[in-house]
């Protein structure tokens, strides 16, 4: 929780884009409450560990769509800080794709505490708040919109996305698809069955449906659109929430 009374709330900030981080730093320095120990960005948090133990909220953005691989980076910064701070630290997550299933569902399995469309951090006041009485906020990490959608893609309850993730890009799992060598192959068969022994993903069809005869394995195209899914940057759609 975030300090009262005396004591300054320490914030850290984590944003890919310099002038977003330098922005928000800004606007928070101008508090008497507040207190900024440090501003990042996604690869600089990746390399530290002390500052989290100073800090009593971390400002995380969650997506770059720079990435060749993974574009929600902010999820891979909140596991670390999950690994490295306090008990008592809070994790905001900011994106402009509050709307995209796959960074809620991410961020949920990364243990963020909340969640925030970048717009609501444009105004100063409300970004103060928010940092000042997280607690306030209107959620923490909402649901998905579309169940159906991240269900035609195998993800369910049981399905470990953050692990598939970083089993994917360890494993160069995209660049390999893309090449489709020997789909058939043992090798390809061992890759599937070490990928779902990890990701937990429910095989289903082209169209997103269950097959209709047993498969205990997804298949390479269904692997290759869960990556889509869990790893790119989609449009952002219109706010209505």
């Amino acid at each position: 929780m975030a300090r009262t009374g005396s004591a300054r709330t320490g914030v850290i900030i984590v944003d890919d884009d310099a002038v977003n981080r330098l922005g928000m730093a800004a606007v928070l320095s101008e508090s008497e409450q507040i207190r900024m120990i440090a501003s990042f960005d996604h690869d600089e948090a990746m390399t530290v560990t002390d500052p989290w133990h100073e800090a009593d909220v971390v400002l995380v953005d969650a997506a770059d769509h720079r990435r060749e691989h993974d574009q929600f980076p902010g999820v891979a910064v909140v596991e670390h800080i999950r690994r490295h701070g306090s008990d008592r630290l809070i994790i905001i997550a900011v994106t402009g794709h509050f709307f995209d299933d796959a960074v809620r569902r991410r961020m949920r399995e990364a243990r963020a505490d909340f969640f925030y469309h970048r717009a609501d951090m444009a105004d100063p006041e409300a970004l103060r708040s928010a940092v000042l009485r997280p607690q306030a906020a209107r959620w923490q990490i909402p649901g998905p919109r579309d169940p159906e959608t991240q269900f035609r893609h195998g993800v369910t309850d049981h399905t470990r996305v953050n692990q598939a993730v970083e089993f994917a890009v360890q494993n160069a799992i995209e660049d390999r698809l893309a090449e489709r060598a020997d789909p058939r192959s043992r090798r390809w068969l061992r890759l599937r069955a070490e990928f779902n022994h990890i990701a937990r993903l429910t095989p289903v069809t082209g169209d997103g449906r269950l097959p209709d005869r047993r498969q205990d394995q997804p298949s390479l195209p269904q692997i290759s659109r869960f990556i889509a899914w869990a790893m790119k940057v989609k449009e952002p759609r219109p706010r209505s929430e």
